[in-house]
């Protein structure tokens, strides 16, 4: 083991004023990694940025791993500061500034790219990323990496009500998952499945797919994955016109959720909401009412 002593955050700034090409990029680097562990994302962004324009002027003999650590860093910083949408659109820069030469690397920060539109409420803008990714020639490609292109676009396809694209895509990615025998994956693509087919109200497929998502949810005795499925599965049982199971799926969706250490507030509406909606087809108008006054205030507060 090295027991060399690296140079102080003074010292590399020394450094800096008497560097130049990408040896200054470097130096750049390694302060941007001492402000950004401090969390000072801003300064962090700046030196990345200034990092990035002297590796793409000297791109013939910067290696891709120098080009690829300063974009990442500067996507880090971005989204650090709530900036997803320019993270987003960074990365698709650097798709294009590396596809030429590095066609896998690139492909990897068009998925990041959509990664970012997603968290930066772009959905649409995060499918089109991904929709490029499965028309560009990736080298790295593996059955799984094929496997998650098509469910990242079953999933956002979901997201945006085109349902009948998203069961094609998530079906697709549901053989490559079960291929490489992951259950856990596949335990996703069943209950996006089973999403879509009850917005399609296809009780039978989204029964066979809830149904799916609850076995393993159970049999991995993961609470998290049960309150999903068990959603998925009162909400088809009330396509089939089965009440009275629906509320028990519902209902202990709900107990459990609630008494989850990390709540998911907006789950909690729409699992009382089904249950408010089955009482009114039951006749149990006061009960129903009761329900809706109730989640009133906490869907005020959610969308204050």
């Amino acid at each position: 083991m090295s027991t060399e002593k690296k140079p102080s955050e003074k010292e590399i700034w020394k450094q800096l004023s008497r560097s130049y090409g990408t040896d200054r990029a470097e130096q750049l680097v390694q302060l941007s990694h001492l402000s950004y562990d401090r969390g000072d994302y801003k300064t962090a962004l700046a030196l990345c940025e200034s990092a990035k324009e002297i590796y793409e002027l000297q791109k013939d003999i910067s290696s891709t791993q120098e080009l690829l650590h300063v974009y990442e860093g500067i996507t880090w910083s971005l989204r650090k500061l709530d900036r997803d949408a320019e993270a987003a659109q960074l990365a698709v820069a650097a798709f294009e500034f590396l596809k030429e030469d590095h066609p896998g690397e690139a492909v990897d920060m068009l998925r990041s790219a959509g990664e970012f539109y997603f968290s930066a409420g772009e959905t649409e803008k995060a499918l089109q990323c991904h929709l490029q990714v499965m028309q560009e020639v990736d080298p790295d490609n593996t059955d799984l990496t094929i496997g998650l292109d098509h469910y990242s676009v079953g999933f956002l396809t979901q997201k945006l009500g085109r349902y009948d694209l998203a069961i094609t895509h998530l079906k697709k990615a549901r053989d490559y998952f079960k291929n490489e025998k992951d259950p856990g994956k596949v335990y996703y693509c069943d209950e996006y499945l089973a999403v879509s087919y009850i917005a399609l109200s296809n009780c039978v497929d989204g029964l066979t797919h809830a149904q799916k998502a609850l076995d393993f949810a159970l049999t991995a005795q993961n609470e998290d994955l049960e309150i999903q499925a068990r959603f998925r599965m009162g909400c088809v049982k009330v396509l089939l016109g089965e009440f009275d199971e629906a509320l028990d799926h519902l209902r202990k969706a709900l107990s459990m959720n609630v008494h989850n250490k990390d709540t998911d507030w907006s789950l909690t509406i729409d699992i009382e909401k089904e249950i408010a909606n089955i009482l009114v087809i039951k006749g149990q108008i006061n009960e129903a009412a009761e329900i809706n006054r109730r989640i009133t205030t906490l869907e005020e507060t959610l969308c204050a």
